[in-house]
């Protein structure tokens, strides 16, 4: 039993393989079955597995014994050629029959100056598939004008059409004969003439001074041509969209001394030379291992042959090797040898499930062709033109004849959503934001054009995924400082990564993808799934940066990317628990449980108050929905409860119309303040404070999320004047006044790349604490791949570098720390910044934040205090004070 569902697995595996075959993208090994005699055969039971009832994989079952590699292939051509598959439509091998046919025709007793007209008749009929005039009755005599074009029709026309064919000169036809001309084997572009040059040299007797094996490896060649022709999709062309099923040949008891061996090694020879893949699955059954027919027990297999239970492993780690075996034209590239135990599966042989083609989808099958025409007709006139007028109204990618880059888009509430990496796709309508991406997408080609150069040197592509539009976005508003300064961030590391590319082998070029999810994130799962198709099309795509806001749309992007293995580095996320969506998390900022100890802390040791009122709101989203999925606001709630205790802690959600005057100095004499809410409704949330307290406001301390409307300088200029606020800030390290006087490398670097790249930190323009995170983030991958690059040599494979070594090398770079811009990082099991510094800053007026030195948000207290980052950053430990309208 145990053999029995070990043999079921692998017959799940062969499932796997050959149904729905994808476009072109074939990678089908030769499955090598090791068995010992005396139990029944493994190709048996395959046999057995793919005959089903009524729709069946097409396949043939053909025993090595006694058999050269020719009349093995022959007999696979007729197996799979014959259609008795349940309906599926027959396999045509148009190229092997025309080899084969050609090796059948003996010129021997032709005179030499005929054997090309004979040779050119013999051929004709065959293409033609009908019979000589000779020896049949001859074609009616008509007479006249008739029966001259009667004549013409039946002799001349035929063979003036055969022989545009065969030259290659009738457009649109004639594949076959070109295919020959074109192909390798037999060097037919060293042999002086045409098609029936070439031919002649099949045709007996020219063919016994050819090289054999060249004549066989023509013979595969041709086999597996008419294959990947059958299993070619186009859409002018239905059979291939039909078939539902990759082909299956079953060999048993191959060994060397026959042509089963020789004919798998003529397979993996054929796709190695060639460079093309097919939708061939081989499976074999023999006593010995091939390639090289040594003994099952014999050491040098040891390496090669996997035991039945671990064949699904095996399969996974040949395909992401076969790259690199091909390229070194391995002569095992294609083989997976697998050992089957001893024990006889026949009693279990009706237990084994069948594996069944699905049927075609419908619109491929004869029946639905009519009805597929009407419906095109009326989706291209009721359809694509709406759509492309939703397209172009919300700014989106909608030009069929734009080309160029990786994009790809669809309209969600008015919103484009979906990924980019090209300036042909901008998402956005504020201005700062979409400068910023054509920085990226200009640095993206500079990045291309230096790969072309040094291919030796690694490259990456990170995807930032964020929310850059909203349905009622006026034009030039800016609504998403977040996302822009994250981007800058990433635009940032970008210029540092090329420069550092450029010098040193094992530094990667950073290409960046922009990613769009809408409004609040909500259509985070549809642009994963675009994402999902960009990964495996892009074996560079090897991390994601970003993901704003924790809400559940969020954290079900983050488990849909971890099921992709991709990493996420998140720079500003801190909701309790959002790592619980996936193993490849990463979280560069503090959890919202240490923010809630900072709070606490300066509340009641600095402020010597004992309570504290939380004003929350969710965004756009009403009380009920944000309840249910704003993870941020909920467990910062949660956190201050906790900190605070019961009978210390007020909280209501805030919308316009509720009382703030009892909050005022006046009226809530041990308290303080705090807003824990989204940074959209704080602008509102402060003005109506500010107008019912008039001269009394309250000590106010704001969540991390109020650096998103302090970055906004448009939406400052109506704050109140002179109203004093402390928040949470993630990224001080990384202001102005920090980099100025820093000794660290790292952080000199930052203040060099947001001079040159984003003209910051000069004429009075400051930095966004979001820029120096997203650049932490995206440093810290890139010191990832460097190693892993490093430690694999000069030659960049990007197939041999993988999301998950990425993620754990993460680990290693940040063990016991990486010293970032923004703080020390350091993670523990779930991915979270463990000891990540948070700081409270004082703007002594809302209005004029970051307007002028005097105005720059001041540091009054810190969580952690560490003395090992303090002394590295020069850092000491601030003053704690109130912050206060006067400073």
């Amino acid at each position: 039993m145990r053999v029995y569902a070990e043999f079921h697995r692998l017959v799940g595996l062969v499932e796997s393989m050959v149904l729905r075959p994808r476009r072109n993208g074939w990678q089908l090994p030769l499955l090598c079955l090791v068995s010992r005699p005396g139990v029944t055969s493994p190709v048996t039971m395959m046999a057995h597995v793919l005959a089903g009832e009524e729709r069946r994989v097409p396949h043939v079952r053909i025993s090595a014994t006694g058999r050269d590699v020719r009349t093995l292939l022959h007999e696979a051509y007729t197996g799979l050629a014959a259609g008795n598959f349940g309906g599926s439509d027959p396999l045509r091998f148009r190229h092997y029959a025309l080899a084969d046919g050609l090796m059948q025709v003996d010129l021997s007793g032709v005179p030499t100056n005929r054997r090309r007209r004979e040779l050119a008749r013999q051929l004709r009929e065959r293409v033609w598939q009908r019979g000589p005039w000779e020896g049949q009755q001859a074609p009616p005599d008509v007479g006249g004008w008739t029966g001259l074009l009667l004549w013409l029709a039946l002799r001349v026309l035929p063979g003036l059409v055969f022989w545009l064919l065969t030259t290659g000169w009738l457009f649109g036809a004639g594949r076959r004969f070109r295919w020959f001309m074109r192909q390798q084997y037999l060097a037919p572009t060293l042999a002086a003439g045409d098609f029936f040059t070439f031919a002649r040299r099949l045709a007996l007797p020219l063919r016994t001074t050819e090289d054999q094996g060249q004549i066989d490896l023509l013979l595969v060649h041709a086999f597996l041509q008419d294959l990947r022709v059958e299993y070619r999709r186009r859409p002018w062309r239905l059979r291939p969209w039909r078939r539902t099923a990759c082909p299956v040949l079953l060999m048993d008891e191959v060994a060397p001394e026959n042509g089963g061996y020789a004919l798998i090694r003529l397979i993996n020879a054929v796709r190695d030379e060639t460079g093309q893949s097919d939708p061939l699955l081989v499976i074999t059954n023999s006593r010995d291992v091939p390639p090289d027919g040594l003994a099952p027990t014999d050491p040098a297999v040891a390496g090669q042959l996997v035991p039945l239970d671990g064949v699904e492993g095996a399969y996974r780690a040949w395909r992401s090797g076969l790259p690199r075996a091909r390229r070194a034209r391995e002569d095992n590239a294609w083989y997976l040898q697998v050992k089957i135990p001893p024990a006889d599966l026949k009693p279990y042989e009706d237990l084994l499930s069948r594996i069944v083609p699905p049927k075609p989808r419908w619109p491929t099958r004869p029946v639905a062709l009519v009805a597929l025409a009407v419906v095109v007709l009326v989706v291209v006139g009721g359809w694509q033109v709406p759509t492309g007028i939703d397209k172009w109204r919300a700014d989106c990618e909608w030009r069929p004849w734009a080309s160029g880059g990786l994009v790809r888009t669809a309209v969600r509430d008015g919103q484009c959503v979906g990924y980019s990496d090209h300036e042909r796709q901008l998402f956005s309508s504020d201005e700062s934001l979409r400068d910023v991406q054509r920085k990226i997408f200009d640095q993206n080609r500079e990045v291309e054009a230096a790969w072309r150069v040094r291919k030796d040197r690694p490259r990456v592509t990170l995807v930032y995924f964020g929310s850059l539009t909203k349905p009622d976005a006026l034009p030039g508003e800016e609504t998403f400082a977040g996302e822009r300064e994250e981007l800058q961030g990433m635009a940032a590391a970008q210029r540092r990564a090329y420069l550092e590319a450029n010098e040193y082998p094992a530094y990667p070029y950073l290409r960046i993808v922009v990613a769009n999810a809408g409004q609040e994130m909500r259509y985070s799962a549809d642009v994963v799934r675009m994402l999902s198709a960009l990964a495996e099309e892009e074996p560079t795509v090897l991390g994601v940066v970003g993901l704003v806001e924790s809400r559940k749309a969020v954290q079900d992007a983050i488990r849909a990317l971890g099921r992709l293995d991709l990493p996420v580095l998140a720079p500003t996320l801190s909701a309790d628990g959002i790592a619980d969506a996936s193993s490849r998390y990463l979280q560069i900022s503090a959890p919202n449980r240490d923010e809630a100890t900072l709070v606490h802390e300066h509340v009641t040791r600095v402020l010597g108050k004992k309570k504290l009122f939380n004003y929350y709101t969710f965004g756009s989203a009403d009380p009920d929905e944000g309840a249910q999925n704003d993870l941020y606001v909920n467990t910062l709630r949660d956190g201050l409860r906790d900190r605070f205790g019961e009978g210390n802690y007020q909280e209501t959600y805030w919308r316009n119309g509720v009382d703030l005057a009892s909050v005022c100095a006046d009226r809530f004499r041990d308290g303080v303040v705090f807003f824990g809410g989204r940074y959209s409704e704080f602008g509102a949330f402060v003005s109506r404070l500010a107008q019912a307290c008039s001269g009394r406001v309250p000590q106010l301390i704001g969540d991390d999320s109020v650096n998103r409307y302090l970055a906004n300088t448009a939406a400052r200029v109506v704050a109140p004047d002179n109203l004093p606020l402390a928040y949470v800030s993630k990224g001080e390290l990384a202001y102005c006044n920090r980099l100025v006087g820093a000794n660290d490398t790292e952080r000199k670097l930052f203040l060099n790349d947001v001079r040159t790249v984003l003209s910051m930190c000069s004429s009075n323009t400051p930095i966004g604490e979001r820029v120096g995170l997203a650049y932490d983030a995206t440093r810290l991958h890139l010191a990832a791949v460097q190693t892993l690059a490093g430690s694999a040599g000069r030659e960049w494979d990007p197939t041999a570098v993988s999301p998950t070594t990425v993620y754990l090398a993460i680990h290693d770079v940040a063990n016991p720390y990486y010293r970032g811009v923004t703080g020390l990082l350091r993670f523990d099991a779930n991915g979270i910044a463990v000891r990540k510094r948070l700081t409270l800053l004082c703007v002594p007026n809302i209005k004029e934040a970051f307007n002028s030195p005097s105005y720059v948000p001041r540091e009054i207290d810190r969580h952690p205090n560490d003395p090992e980052e303090n002394r590295l950053y020069d850092t000491p430990p601030p003053v704690q004070r109130p912050c206060a309208a006067a400073e």
